[in-house]
């Protein structure tokens, strides 16, 4: 292609996405207008079709510029406001800006030669962060001493990465030898199903992961976790780290770091805190006591791509001790790292699994310098005052609508109830009733999404399927919740006629 047909090409495609960007959904439009696999299939035929086949002629610019406008029309509008499915929502502009230039550069975060720019912000983004959990972040964007960490590909990378560093740690002769050691790694039965993989991928085995107890509100609890350690020690089992949540999946519950860092101390465990999606909570002075006694972990995961509307992805690992990064990771590789060449001791591909990274410090730097502290904080209060007042519409409601598990974040997890069973006690519902109850909420999420009129998670709790509500989105306002809340009682309803009449 020609540098002018690319324009017109490029020009054309770029007005359509940049309006889906700056100008996010709202009211009746659709969340998202679902198809069926066939469906997809007969919808980009105009387009030439889904399959990439053989020899095929290239495609004519307006064929291309049909693909995109399909791709649009179908797929999820995540900046939609009634969007409340997962732990993201729609980007925010200028991190799509960054990407945008990150990708037209197309390098890699792997040296300093190939990313000048790119691995300074590295740098200034990572000791900014370090600084905000209360590490000692050392000299930033300088010359001089490690990163505060690395940007990966994903908080289950991220915890990945932490274990590793973790048994490095107390066994840095496995590197050469391989791994004969029975270990143990605690995490909370709410916990993240990333670190029972990372312990499959490091050799550990899943039988290494133990599940401790959690509260009400889904923490972990620390009597138990003491017991847990004990237990495994008894049986043989050697105690290497505690991965602690803040913000659990399913109800954003934060697991009580500073008990959790005195156990650790105590037994000289590595203590490795996921805050993918609670780490924001951090910008927040009203909201981050909730990781009191982070400053004490070892490390942490944070993903800037959840609660502050980076692209996917963005995540950082932070490191209290950066020099365990290299001591742990690197190879040496003299065709890249090159000890004698300019500038060598800021190359970062050596401080990780993968060395090609892409630049996700950009898009992080630019909204950082766009927002400023105080907007990212703003971004972070203004989800939990919408969770709060979907709470306060809970228990408004007279018991039409219940909360099922305690909690005060973003996260709101939820059941209808039928008139003849209120107020809702689960312990004596009567297996048909309890029956039809767990199938309301997958019914109901189905019809959202058949009819696009939101997108809303469930999962069950208990034992019971119940709906879950995450406010991420700016864009959400409380007659957004509003309207989502009486969908599922309007829903829930004439499902739970149905099933009445059909059971």
């Amino acid at each position: 292609m020609n540098p002018d047909d690319a324009r017109r090409l490029v020009g054309d495609l770029v007005e359509p996405i940049v309006e889906h960007v700056v100008e996010p959904p709202h009211g009746p439009t659709e969340v998202v207008r679902f198809a069926s696999p066939a469906d997809l299939v007969r919808a980009f035929a105009p387009a030439g079709g889904l399959e990439l086949a053989a020899d095929a002629l290239p495609l004519p610019p307006e064929m291309i510029g049909d693909a995109v406008e399909r791709v649009l029309e179908y797929s999820v509008r995540t900046s939609h406001p009634r969007f409340l499915n997962q732990n993201f929502a729609g980007p925010d502009p200028v991190a799509v800006l960054g990407d945008w230039l990150g990708a037209a550069l197309n390098t890699t975060a792997a040296t300093y030669e190939v990313a000048p720019v790119f691995t300074l912000m590295e740098r200034a983004v990572l000791s900014r962060l370090a600084v905000i959990a209360g590490y000692d972040a050392g000299p930033g964007t300088g010359v001089g001493g490690q990163p505060a960490g690395i940007m990966c590909a994903g908080g289950s990378l991220a915890t990945l990465h932490a274990l590793q560093l973790a048994r490095h740690r107390a066994r840095p002769d496995v590197l050469r030898t391989g791994d004969t050691e029975r270990w143990a790694v605690f995490v909370s039965s709410a916990g993240h199903y990333s670190t029972r993989k990372s312990a499959a991928l490091l050799g550990l085995g899943t039988d290494a992961v133990v599940e401790v107890p959690v509260d009400a509100r889904g923490a972990m609890r620390v009597d138990d976790l003491q017991d847990a350690v004990a237990r495994s020690a008894d049986e043989g089992r050697r105690p290497l780290a505690v991965v602690a949540t803040a913000g659990t999946t399913v109800t954003g519950a934060f697991d009580p770091l500073d008990p959790i860092a005195e156990v650790c101390e105590a037994n000289g465990l590595w203590l490795h805190v996921d805050g993918c999606y609670g780490g924001s909570a951090l910008f927040s002075p009203t909201q981050r006591h909730r990781l009191d006694g982070v400053e004490r972990s070892d490390s942490m995961v944070w993903n800037l791509h959840k609660m502050m509307g980076m692209t996917q992805q963005c995540t950082a690992l932070l490191v209290r001790r950066p020099a365990a990064l290299a001591a742990a990771f690197a190879t040496g590789a003299d065709y890249l790292f090159q000890p004698d060449k300019e500038h060598a001791a800021l190359d970062a591909g050596d401080l990780a699994f993968a060395c090609g990274r892409r630049v996700d410090a950009l898009k992080l730097w630019l909204a950082w310098k766009v927002h400023g502290d105080r907007g990212f904080a703003a971004r972070v209060d203004r989800a939990v005052a919408l969770a709060d007042h979907a709470r306060r519409r809970i228990s408004a409601s007279e018991g039409a609508v219940a909360a099922v598990v305690p909690g005060d974040f973003t996260n709101v997890c939820l059941t209808w109830v039928p008139p003849e069973l209120r107020p809702l006690d689960r312990s004596r519902l009567a297996e048909p009733d309890r029956k039809r109850l767990h199938g309301l909420a997958p019914a109901v999420k189905a019809r959202m999404q058949r009819e696009g009129t939101a997108m809303i998670g469930y999962q069950p709790v208990d034992g019971l399927n119940a709906f879950r509500l995450i406010v991420m989105n700016p864009e959400v306002t409380e007659d957004d919740i509003d309207a989502v809340l009486d969908l599922i009682v309007r829903y829930s309803e004439e499902a739970w006629s149905s099933a009445t009449a059909t059971g």
